[in-house]
């Protein structure tokens, strides 16, 4: 086992194997997680550097670690990688699969070191919720899994937990053997899971209190602080797949056809897309991508106390004004 791991790229469920796995070997540990984009300095080299002989392991995670852009951030923790303290693992982590240079070129072995964890391949993807659905028991159709993929964060965790749960829902509906699409929309409206995509689609329909709504179902989730900080990126997915859509609108495909060729197949989804399509005009969805960009930064720059403010102003800019005035960011500061 190794002083300092950097764990890099999107796909966020094979970290957290890899952490797990960590803390097994490990054994009796204090666990730390820090976030770049907050002031995290002072408590964060504190728990590197003030170790304690009788005390149990630590292990210390620094994620979005791509937030460390300059040498007064990565400088001091170029020289703890240099000379990392015996009685800590250290686990740097980001969903880029590529950090500031200096950071990198400081790891020891980084062969071993530096691990690189890549999203599934669509076919990857399809095949796996396949599998797992057979591994349990169960047969999947086609639209159910069209459903899974679009529905579900692009990572082995969320897929597991998703399906585990749709099986443990399965259970309760006799012997059926056979998911469906219905299965997968009755088992969504019994769980009531708000998800990145729930939001969308109450913006889609412009809903501004039901979207506020979804946004603080979503912040007050145990997962809220990775939620907020990759909230702008994952609504821009969306929107980008929606500028898709009017791209072959205008080369002349009937709306039917560009949703479809865009691979949203399930009837609630392009019902979605379509309401998102008559809302937002080519040019307002390319304004509002940007403005997206710019909220991404901003909810990392003003840290916790200061992101469901940041968050709620930016669903409201896309229902009501579609992202037309763009004033430069500015929030109180506690």
């Amino acid at each position: 086992m190794l002083p300092v791991y950097m764990l890099l790229g999107p796909e966020e469920g094979r970290k957290k194997e890899f952490i797990n796995k960590l803390k097994t070997e490990i054994g009796d540990c204090d666990v730390s997680r820090f976030y770049a984009f907050e002031e995290f300095e002072d408590e964060f080299y504190a728990q590197l550097l003030n170790t304690d002989l009788f005390a149990p392991a630590r292990l210390v995670i620094l994620d979005s670690a791509e937030e460390l852009k300059t040498k007064d951030k990565t400088k001091p923790l170029v020289q703890y990688i240099k000379n990392p303290s015996e009685r800590v693992t250290l686990v740097i982590m980001s969903r880029e699969l590529y950090i500031a240079q200096d950071l990198m070129k400081a790891m020891d072995d980084p062969q071993q070191s530096i691990i690189k964890f890549y999203e599934m391949f669509e076919n990857q993807k399809e095949q796996w919720v396949r599998d797992y659905f057979r591994n349990n028991g169960f047969s999947i159709d086609n639209q159910a899994v069209a459903t899974i993929l679009e529905r579900v964060e692009n990572n082995i965790n969320e897929f597991e937990n998703t399906c585990s749960q749709i099986c443990i829902y399965m259970g309760t509906q006799g012997n059926r053997k056979t998911v469906g699409y219905e299965d997968i929309e009755n088992f969504l409206t019994h769980t009531r899971q708000e998800t990145e995509f729930s939001l969308f689609s109450q913006i889609a329909y412009g809903r501004i209190d039901s979207a506020l709504e979804c946004l603080q179902t979503l912040l007050n989730t145990s997962d809220s602080g990775q939620i907020s900080a990759v909230l702008a990126s994952r609504l821009a997915t969306f929107f980008r797949k929606l500028y898709n859509v009017h791209e072959k609108i205008s080369e002349g495909v009937f709306i039917d056809d560009a949703i479809k060729s865009c691979g949203i197949v399930m009837p609630k989804d392009k019902a979605i897309y379509k309401a998102a399509t008559s809302r937002y005009s080519m040019t307002d969805t390319s304004r509002i991508i940007a403005m997206l960009a710019e909220y991404d930064i901003a909810v990392k720059e003003y840290g916790t106390a200061m992101q469901q403010t940041v968050l709620e102003r930016c669903v409201v800019r896309i229902i009501k004004y579609k992202a037309v005035s763009r004033p430069k960011l500015e929030f109180a500061t506690l």
